[in-house]
């Protein structure tokens, strides 16, 4: 008797483990095992439909096997910072975690809203440590009920409205990946307009306050989609800080665009929405849970690579050119000013026929005021004060500091 039902019970146990570390983890590959000791635990107390079910786990140990090849395959292993696309580490044995008790990169922070990915309202613990033992960053990120950060002293509030305004908007390096409240770039750009405004200087800016609508992760895509949404954005200065590498994130190339707002390049140069990224309509609208599970598998995100995505680099490029040509028509229509700062790619990111100087001689042709910001000759020549570790290569305070330092340089007055 104890031998009937020993192996039903180790089964059972084995597919109870395997659900709950796929729902930890949002592995596919381990939730498809899970189903398939869970099928075949069915067919060893019943013989009702049994040929169909070990059909159904032979096909799903197949796609489990395919799923984790996949996710195990040498070009998938590189350990790639999400703001440039390329490999920083020199040391590949060394790799970056977050403290599994901070609650930033959580479900609690995360939520997918009217942009993609967007942080939910609230105070966030970031911790992220190296395997050596090494603290990349240990500090605190202010949301506020927008679900955009918190600019201590010079952020943007209500009653605010009659005042100077600058809007930043960006990626991760506008929000302050890595730093705190106060040391972002908006804030720096405030404080230090605060202390020209104090100087009674005839070439010093009115009292200022600042928006930051940075979010990791994000592109100018989500940029022109802020600028078009009914929040309130009026401003006398939009500031964008990008790099060329948000061209991928603007062709919905990256699977962390899923969501977040589509666009198309139109003959005239300029583009239109056109939806969501990596869109199929009932996912976004599925249960968080099921949704993450869904949207973490390799098979699922070769699916969207060949059928919702532009992986041309020129193509991309383009569209990425298309969407600033549009929020300078957008600022323009306003009668307010745009600044775009822009952050050189390293040369072998590149791999078609456009370059940094190439781009740049676009936007100028454009109309398009843009200053470097790279803050070096060439990315690749960043010293390493401007940046948080060989891990993680988002900027310190210091970078944020100079680089707003730069921009008030550029201001009109």
């Amino acid at each position: 008797m104890l031998k009937r039902i020993l192996l039903p019970l180790l089964l059972a146990a084995l597919a109870a483990y395997l659900f709950y570390n796929a729902y930890l983890q949002r592995n596919v590959a381990t939730f498809l095992w899970a189903v398939s000791f869970t099928l075949i635990l069915i067919t060893s107390f019943t013989r009702f439909m049994r040929d169909t079910l070990l059909v159904i786990v032979s096909l799903t140990i197949t796609i489990a096997l395919v799923e984790m090849g996949l996710n195990y395959a040498p070009g998938l292993l590189l350990r790639k910072n999400p703001d440039t696309g390329i490999n920083t580490a020199k040391d590949k044995t060394v790799f970056a975690y977050f403290d599994p008790n901070q609650s930033y990169n959580t479900s609690a922070y995360w939520h997918l809203g009217e942009f993609g990915s967007q942080p939910q309202p609230g105070i966030f613990t970031a911790k992220k440590f190296a395997s050596n033992g090494a603290v990349l960053y240990d500090t605190i990120f202010s949301i506020g009920e927008d679900g955009f950060r918190i600019t201590p002293k010079y952020g943007f509030k209500l009653e605010d409205k009659q005042q100077y305004r600058i809007n930043f908007l960006g990626d991760s390096f506008t929000f302050g990946e890595g730093v705190a409240d106060n040391q972002t770039m908006a804030y720096y750009a405030g404080e230090l307009i605060f202390k020209q405004s104090s100087s009674n200087s005839k070439t010093a800016l009115p009292s200022t306050k600042v928006k930051n609508y940075g979010i990791h992760g994000w592109g100018v895509h989500q940029s022109l989609a802020v600028l078009q949404s009914k929040l309130d954005t009026n401003a006398n200065i939009q500031f964008v800080m990008t790099a060329p590498w948000h061209a991928s994130r603007v062709a919905c190339a990256d699977f962390f665009t899923m969501g977040s707002p589509k666009y198309k390049l139109l003959t005239t140069g300029y583009v239109e929405r056109d939806g969501y990224c990596r869109s199929f309509g009932w996912i976004e609208h599925s249960p968080r849970a099921l949704r993450a599970l869904i949207t973490s598998s390799k098979i699922f995100n070769l699916i969207q690579d060949s059928l919702l995505v532009e992986n041309d680099q020129d193509m991309q490029i383009k569209l990425y050119i298309g969407v600033l040509k549009t929020i300078q028509a957008e600022v323009k229509k306003r009668g307010q000013k745009l600044i775009i700062g822009f952050i050189k790619a390293d040369d072998n990111w590149f791999i078609g026929s456009y370059n940094n100087e190439k781009i740049l001689a676009e936007l100028k042709a454009a109309g398009i005021t843009s200053i470097d910001l790279t803050l070096a000759d060439k990315n690749e020549n960043l010293e390493s004060k401007f940046y948080i570790h060989e891990l993680d290569k988002h900027p310190t305070a210091l970078a944020n500091l100079e680089r707003a330092k730069k921009l008030l340089e550029n201001f009109p007055h």
